[in-house]
């Protein structure tokens, strides 16, 4: 793969591994690859490496769901965070406001899931946001749809 630029995450106690590398295309996409459960413990950890990511600025990112093998409810509710924020939607909540759930149809244009093991694609499934994703196999095939 050309122009890659790796980082690590070496992961604290209870918390999970983020690995992250960069691809250039014609605009960066930053490839977010997580191990361990997906969960209340880690979920915010996720959305701040995710946001951070975007500020960095990589307006595309692939998520590598490989390592995963199970995500919670709140796992979930952070990678719908995450497409909200890639897709532009904005994140400030309004005090007293109930927190706006809906979801962007331009997620799947800025981020991709990659390669989701059989429980977690099933939760995806389950939940609907799977419907909101581009799924796939392999990194190639996944940088080559930012095209």
């Amino acid at each position: 793969m050309k122009n890659m630029r790796k980082t690590s995450g070496q992961p604290a106690e209870d918390s999970m591994e983020i690995n992250v590398s960069y691809h250039q295309g014609t605009e960066p996409i930053a490839i977010m690859q997580l191990k361990g459960d997906i969960n209340a413990s880690n979920f915010v950890e996720i959305s701040d490496k995710a946001q951070e990511l975007y500020m960095n600025p990589a307006r595309y990112l692939v998520i590598d769901l490989s390592d995963v093998p199970s995500i919670s409810s709140t796992g979930l509710a952070a990678i719908h965070k995450i497409a909200l924020l890639y897709s532009g939607v904005p994140q400030q909540a309004q005090e007293g406001a109930n927190p706006d759930f809906t979801h962007s149809s331009n997620a799947r244009k800025f981020v991709k899931l990659l390669n989701p093991q059989p429980d977690v694609d099933k939760t995806l499934e389950t939940s609907g946001l799977k419907l909101f994703f581009k799924v796939y196999k392999d990194l190639e095939s996944a940088l080559a749809s930012f095209k």
